[in-house]
């Protein structure tokens, strides 16, 4: 990249773009290797320091300066890992193009050229040799025939920024450790059918589409249902209920519900735990990491006691 060091001026915008269409032999950083060229950007009715809504208006201004040229801008994220897309021409098909690195620096922003684009985004691509980069998503191609076949469809969409998740959490892990835990009450339901052909005068039995690779044959009809509580207290157990004739999901629904009500009526009543035995106790204070999740304890995480009913077992978790 080159960095002019514009010291007592505002203009970082411009000295950073003659750098890029007229570049010195020697000393690209002073901005005195610039001077000569000052007069050739049309800045009319442009103040500095320039921000990003006046880059298109600096094009417009500036057609034909030394070959047609386009500028685009980006920056560092927030992060400071990554580069996202700040301004992307809409004049790609310009025979010129001016890459400027927007940077954040001491409250205020500086632009500097980037001379070699690959060289920025090197992190992105394993390849080795010349790279190419696309100036909206800023993928990496081996090759410029295969950066102008991409161009066309990824102008199609809005600039774009690939984020990397950061190593400890690139991992899809299981988190729901209160899943894990055994239910006091569950149903079991089972439902029973017969099937009769569907008829001409059915509406889905039409194949209008002589090439369908599925037509309505049959119909399911629901004959009958049976549901079972399931749990593990004794006292709670019930028959399972049997249904067959009429109506059936307005019976097996009707059965839900009475179940539903049933069981919160029994989770809610407040009854006394049963006591610790002494093997509960030794665990307790000998535990350092929670028997859910297996993290360690710590002064956010620390250690509780809970039972998943009144006769199961003891757990040692965090909060």
């Amino acid at each position: 990249m080159i960095n002019v060091h514009n010291f007592n001026d505002n203009r970082c915008f411009q000295w950073a773009v003659l750098s890029c269409l007229y570049p010195p032999k020697n000393h690209p950083q002073n901005v005195y290797s610039y001077t000569k060229y000052a007069n050739t950007l049309n800045f009319d009715d442009i103040s500095f320091p320039i921000s990003l809504k006046d880059i298109s208006k600096f094009e417009k201004q500036n057609p034909d300066i030394v070959s047609v040229n386009s500028v685009n801008i980006i920056s560092l994220d927030q992060n400071d890992k990554d580069f996202c897309v700040e301004y992307l021409s809409p004049e790609w098909q310009r025979k010129h193009h001016v890459n400027l690195l927007l940077l954040d620096v001491c409250l205020t922003t500086h632009y500097v050229w980037i001379k070699d684009f690959s060289k920025l985004v090197a992190g992105r691509t394993k390849h080795v040799g010349a790279s190419f980069v696309c100036n909206s998503c800023l993928n990496v191609f081996s090759s410029q025939r295969i950066l102008e076949a991409h161009i066309p469809y990824c102008l199609q969409h809005a600039p774009q920024q690939v984020q990397y998740p950061d190593p400890d959490d690139c991992k899809l892990k299981f988190k729901d450790y209160d899943k894990q835990h055994p239910l006091n009450f569950y149903l079991v339901c089972d439902f029973e059918s017969f099937l009769t052909p569907a008829t001409d005068d059915d509406d889905d039995n039409d194949c209008p589409d002589p090439d369908a690779k599925t037509c309505v044959v049959d119909h399911h009809n629901v004959s009958g249902f049976c549901c079972y509580r399931v749990t593990d207290l004794p006292e709670c157990q019930t028959p399972p209920k049997v249904y067959s004739g009429p109506d059936v999901i307005t019976h097996f629904y009707e059965h839900i519900i009475s179940k539903s009500q049933a069981i919160s009526t029994i989770l809610s009543q407040q009854i006394p735990l049963s006591p610790m035995s002494d093997d509960d106790l030794r665990r307790h204070r000998t535990a350092t990491t929670c028997q859910n999740c297996h993290s360690p304890f710590t002064h956010d995480n620390h250690k509780v006691l809970s039972r998943l009913s009144r006769h199961g077992p003891v757990l040692i978790s965090g909060v």
